[in-house]
C-alpha cells in the first residue's frame, strides 16, 4: 500500500491541502477550546486520568501517526536518508533542551504552588528561553562549519540544522503557554492542539518529500508548524484568562535561572544519555548506520510517552503532597502502575519486532533494526521507575539529587559508547542504553529513600514477577503461532494472573471507581 502511494502523482497537492485543512482546525480549536471536559474535571482522580488519558492518547495518536508519516520518509528518504535527518532532529533535540533551560518543569510546579503568578512568568520565562537560545548561536556556527569533519554530515544535515535551530523560537512561546496549562491541571486543551499540530506538519511534510525537497524539505515544514502552533497556542491561552506580562527584572530572571539550572541538567543529562549514542554512531560508521540504529529507535520514542505524559499529570499532586507520608504512598502506586505496564510491552516487542520494523521501513532495515528494537526495549521497566521517581525528587525541591545521579548516568554512558560502538556498532549502543538505566536507578532510589520515604523496592519489582511469567510462556508459543495471537494470548493469561498473585489490588480497584466517577462504600477507607 505505501509503495503504490509513494508512486502517486498528485500526492504534494493532496498532502498540501490536507495540511492546510489540519491548521485552520488547529486555529478554530484553540479559539473554542474544550469546555465541555473543564466541566467534568470534578475530583482529584478524575484529573489525574484525564490530564494523563488526554495527552497521552493525544501523543500516542500523534506517534501512530509520526509512524505512519516514517512509513513513507524510510522508503522516500532511504537509510541513509533516515540517517541524515535522524542526526539534525537529535541536534535540535539538544538545543531545545538547553533553550529551555528547565523552564517548563520549574513554571509548572510554580503556577501549581501559586496560580496568580502565571502572567508573569510566561512572559519572563518565554524571554529567558530566546536570550538562551541566542547564546547557543555560535555553538551551532561551529557545529555548521566543524561537523563535516567531526561527524562525516552531509550538505542535506547541515541546513536541516539550521532551519530546526529557528523552529526553536516559536516554540519557545509554545512551550511557556503549556507549561501554564500543565500548572493550572488543563492538560487537555494543549493536547488536543497537538493533535492537530501533528496532523499539520504530517501533510506538509508529506507534500515536501513526495515534492522531492527531502532532508531540507522537511526541516522547513518543521518552521512553518511550529509557527501556526505558536498561534494556536496563544489563542488558547485566553480560556486560561492568563496575559502574558513582558518584563525582565534582572533579579527575577536570576533567582528562576538559580531554581532551574538543576533541572536543566536533569533534562540536558536525560537527552544526553539517550541520544549520545547519535553522534557516536554518526562519526564511527555514518549515514547508514544511523539511519538502522534510528529506524529502531521510532519505536523506543513511542515508549518514553507513557512514563512522561504520566508523572506529568501527577506532578501537581505530588508537589502538594511533598512533607508528607502520602508523598511516598503517592510514588510507590505510581511506580507500580507503570512497571504492571512496562512487563507487556517488553514481552510483546520481543515477539513482534521483525514484523514492525517490516511495517514501518520495509526489508531494506531487516534484521538488522529488529535486532536493535529487542535489545532496547529491555530499558523500558526501569525507565519508567526511573521516570516517576525524579518528579517526586523534584516535588520535595531536590533537583540537585537528579543531576547528580544523571551526571553519573551520561558519564558511563558516554564512556562506554566510546570505546565500545567504534568496535561493535549499534548493537553495542543499544545495550548501553538498557545499562544506563540501572546505573541511573542507584542513585535515584537513595534519594528516594532520603527525601521521600522508605520504599520497599523488592515488593515493587518481585510481585508482578508471576503474571510476568506467565505472559511469557504465551507468547513463547510465537514459534508456532503467529506471533499477534501468542501476543493476545500472553497478554489475556497476564491480565488473569494480576488479580490472582495479588498485583493488583483494593487499592487499584477503589482508583478504578474513582475514574468511573462511581462513589466509594460507606465505612471505606480514603
Amino acid at each position: 500500500m505505501v509503495e503504490m502511494l509513494v508512486s502517486w502523482p498528485s500526492a504534494p497537492l493532496a498532502f498540501s491541502l490536507f495540511g492546510v485543512a489540519n491548521a485552520l482546525a488547529l486555529l478554530a480549536l484553540a479559539w473554542s477550546g474544550l469546555p465541555a471536559v473543564e466541566r467534568a474535571l470534578t475530583t482529584s482522580a478524575r484529573r489525574v486520568f484525564t490530564n494523563s488519558a488526554m495527552p497521552l492518547g493525544a501523543q500516542f495518536f500523534n506517534r501512530a501517526v509520526d509512524l505512519v508519516f516514517a512509513a513513507f520518509a524510510l522508503r522516500l528518504l532511504g537509510v541513509a536518508g533516515n540517517g541524515q535527518y535522524a542526526i539534525a532532529v537529535v541536534t535540535w533535540l539538544y538545543l531545545k533542551t538547553i533553550s529551555d533551560f528547565g523552564l517548563s518543569v520549574l513554571v509548572t510546579r510554580e503556577v501549581a504552588q501559586t496560580s496568580a503568578i502565571a502572567g508573569r512568568l510566561l512572559g519572563l520565562t518565554t524571554l529567558l528561553r530566546l536570550v538562551v537560545l541566542l547564546a547557543l548561536g555560535p555553538v551551532v556556527a561551529v557545529l555548521v562549519l566543524a561537523g563535516r569533519s567531526w561527524f562525516q554530515l552531509s550538505s542535506e544535515s547541515v541546513l536541516a540544522i539550521l532551519l530546526l535551530y529557528l523552529s526553536i523560537v516559536p516554540g519557545s512561546y509554545s512551550e511557556a503557554i503549556n507549561s501554564v496549562f500543565n500548572g493550572r491541571e488543563q492538560m487537555h486543551l494543549p493536547a488536543a492542539l497537538t493533535v492537530l499540530t501533528n496532523l499539520s506538519r504530517f501533510g506538509f511534510g508529506l507534500a515536501a518529500l513526495f515534492a522531492g525537497y527531502g532532508v531540507p524539505g522537511l526541516a522547513a515544514v518543521s518552521v512553518l508548524v511550529t509557527t501556526l502552533s505558536a498561534l494556536a497556542f496563544r489563542l488558547a491561552l485566553r480560556h486560561l484568562r492568563v496575559q502574558p506580562i513582558w518584563s525582565f527584572p534582572l533579579d527575577e530572571a536570576r533567582r528562576l535561572l538559580a531554581l532551574a539550572w538543576p533541572l536543566l541538567l536533569n533534562g540536558l543529562l536525560i537527552t544526553l544519555f539517550f541520544r549520545l549514542d547519535t553522534f557516536v554512531i554518526q562519526a564511527a560508521q555514518g549515514d547508514r548506520a544511523l539511519g538502522t540504529y534510528d529506524a529502531a529507535y521510532k519505536f523506543a520514542n513511542l515508549l518514553l510517552l507513557i512514563p512522561s505524559y504520566f508523572v506529568l499529570a501527577i506532578f501537581p499532586i505530588l508537589s502538594r503532597q511533598a512533607g508528607s507520608d502520602r508523598l511516598r504512598d503517592s510514588f510507590e502506586l505510581a511506580a507500580k502502575f507503570l512497571l504492571l505496564i512496562a512487563w507487556p510491552i517488553v514481552l510483546g516487542t520481543l515477539a513482534l519486532a521483525p514484523m514492525m520494523i517490516q511495517i514501518l521501513g520495509g526489508s531494506a532495515f531487516l534484521p538488522e533494526s529488529a535486532t536493535v528494537l529487542r535489545v532496547l526495549v529491555w530499558f523500558t521497566p526501569l525507565h519508567y521507575v526511573n521516570g516517576v521517581a525524579q518528579y517526586a525528587i523534584i516535588a520535595v525541591n531536590q533537583q540537585r539529587q537528579i543531576a547528580r545521579a544523571y551526571m553519573l548516568a551520561t558519564v558511563f554512558n558516554l564512556v562506554a559508547n566510546v570505546l565500545l560502538v567504534p568496535r561493535y556498532g549499534y548493537l553495542a549502543a543499544a545495550v548501553i542504553t538498557v545499562l544506563t538505566e540501572i546505573v541511573l536507578f542507584i542513585p535515584l532510589q537513595r534519594a528516594i529513600h532520603r527525601y521521600v520515604g522508605v520504599v520497599s523496592w523488592a515488593r515493587l519489582g518481585l510481585t508482578p514477577l508471576p503474571a510476568v511469567a506467565a505472559m511469557a510462556g504465551g507468547v513463547l508459543l510465537s514459534r508456532w503461532i503467529e506471533p499477534i495471537l501468542a501476543v493476545a494470548l500472553g497478554l489475556l493469561l497476564y491480565l488473569v494472573a494480576l488479580p490472582l498473585s495479588r498485583a493488583v489490588g483494593m487499592t487499584e480497584y477503589r482508583i478504578l471507581r474513582e475514574l468511573a466517577g462511581r462513589p466509594r462504600a460507606a465505612g471505606s477507607r480514603a
